[in-house]
């Protein structure tokens, strides 16, 4: 009788849980300093990965996922700023993202049909690691290399239209003397992820899906651009003229002493992720005949 019921039990966990893997593939975006909006069309990157459900009953369903794809932002995007105001500030960098979440499922279907739709949302924790670069135009000619001096600008001559990584060029001053407050930032992080979305039930072996979710962020770094700007000759001299070239873009120089800010310390950035999916059912939910 006790293995009768154990064979039961096992039977109907078996019959409302389950298990599913497949891929997602959408775009990324980025939300921050260098951006007016919040969806940036001109910030949108493809992006894909896999993700797998488990779902032990019918509320709520555990979710993994790893995904790749890129960000964007531009200063040049913000066609109302002035000439005083802009600041010429552009980064990319690729993104990982590797999220676990619960899914709160609006909506369940029984084992026995086919097809559906059942809207869910989802809150959790990413870890994503990231690298912002930009762009260096070389030119003799510019405000920079007449302040930091044309022989320490030359030095810059055969990297014209590289693609520097800014995270080690402390363009913010970041353990400068004479800021040594401002510690560098780490290019792993942590993130809140909200969304929701809907799945659609296919058969009952394919799920097809739609969401977006939004990343709240707990850095003002993935720009690189956040604080104060720091006095070219600084930083020119304890990391080198790239550092300088790197944190004042402007066609005029700012001071240090006017506190001038470079970004919003106050508002971290935040990215986004949406995304379709195609999931297979490994196992579970399987139709169940009706007792009587």
């Amino acid at each position: 009788m006790g293995l009768s019921n154990q064979s039961e039990a096992q039977q109907r966990w078996f019959r409302t849980s389950s298990l599913e893997f497949g891929l997602i593939g959408g775009f990324s975006h980025y939300s921050g300093d260098l951006t007016q909006k919040h969806f940036e069309t001109r910030g949108f990157k493809p992006s894909f990965g896999l993700i797998t459900r488990y779902t032990p009953g019918r509320l709520v369903t555990f979710r993994l996922s790893a995904q790749y794809g890129s960000l964007e932002g531009d200063d040049k995007w913000n066609e109302n700023q002035t000439d005083e105001e802009r600041r010429n500030l552009n980064f990319r960098s690729n993104l990982w993202d590797f999220t676990g979440a619960a899914e709160f499922n609006f909506n369940h279907l029984d084992t026995r049909d086919k097809s559906g739709v059942i809207p869910y949302a989802f809150i959790g924790v990413s870890v994503f690691k990231f690298n912002p670069e930009a762009q260096f135009l070389y030119d003799p000619s510019s405000a920079l290399a007449g302040y930091i001096g044309p022989a320490a600008y030359a030095e810059l001559a055969d990297r014209d239209e590289e693609w520097v990584e800014l995270q080690p060029l402390g363009t913010e001053g970041q353990e400068t003397t004479e800021f040594n407050d401002r510690k560098r930032y780490s290019l792993t992080q942590i993130a809140i992820p909200i969304g929701g979305g809907f799945k659609f039930k296919l058969n009952h072996k394919w799920t097809l899906g739609i969401e977006y979710g939004t990343r709240f962020t707990f850095t003002d770094y993935i720009d690189d651009v956040s604080s104060t700007y720091v006095d070219p000759i600084r930083l020119s001299s304890q990391y080198g003229p790239m550092s300088a070239a790197m944190s004042d873009r402007s066609p005029t120089l700012h001071d240090e002493l006017n506190n001038n800010q470079r970004g919003n310390p106050d508002k971290n950035d935040l990215y986004g992720i949406f995304g379709v999916t195609f999931t297979y059912r490994l196992y579970g939910n399987r139709p169940s005949c009706p007792t009587f």
